[in-house]
């Protein structure tokens, strides 16, 4: 189902829309386990001309995304899988595992390097904590945002879902 919304831009709603969207993607994911998580699906980023949101399975079956989608889909993983979402690589992982986290509290958050006062454009990350740390990641600058360059660790994710022969009919093909 694809639904336009027309919004004048307001940071704060913004992020209630993003946030709402990770809340939604924390609900599919949960509802079926077998999806992969955002560094082991092969989606990477891609600019858009239109601003289009995806829910995880959109975002999956496209295979690319900007950086609010890609936000609230890690962010929405974090809330569904906690612990299980962070692989090496993650900042917070030891302690997530030690306390055996079920949900990580994670949302997205919009970064600028314009002035208050003018307009500019905006970049979305995700904010998690574990524990009493706060830890961020940039899902967008991970999956090709900087000219192409996927993250080494997220290439390595690549290859071992590769290497394990997953069934055709289960796996999601994506970019």
């Amino acid at each position: 189902m694809k639904i336009a919304v027309k919004l004048a831009f307001d940071e704060r709603g913004a992020l209630r829309l993003l946030n709402w969207l990770a809340q939604e993607n924390a609900i599919i994911v949960r509802a079926q386990a077998d999806l992969p998580l955002l560094y082991d699906s092969g989606v990477v980023y891609r600019r858009e001309v239109d601003e289009t949101w995806c829910d995880y399975l959109n975002m999956l079956a496209q295979g690319h995304e900007d950086c609010d989608g890609l936000a609230a889909a890690r962010a929405g993983e974090l809330l569904a899988k906690g612990a299980d979402a962070l692989r090496q690589g993650d900042a917070g992982l030891a302690e997530a595992r030690r306390a055996n986290l079920a949900t990580i509290p994670a949302e997205v958050m919009l970064t600028t390097r314009s002035r208050s006062d003018a307009p500019g454009l905006y970049h979305c990350i995700v904010r998690y904590r574990v524990g009493r740390t706060w830890f961020r990641d940039d899902p967008s600058a991970r999956l090709g945002m900087n000219g192409g360059r996927i993250d080494p660790l997220v290439r390595q994710r690549w290859a071992a879902r590769a290497e394990a022969q997953v069934q055709p009919e289960r796996a999601w093909r994506t970019a």
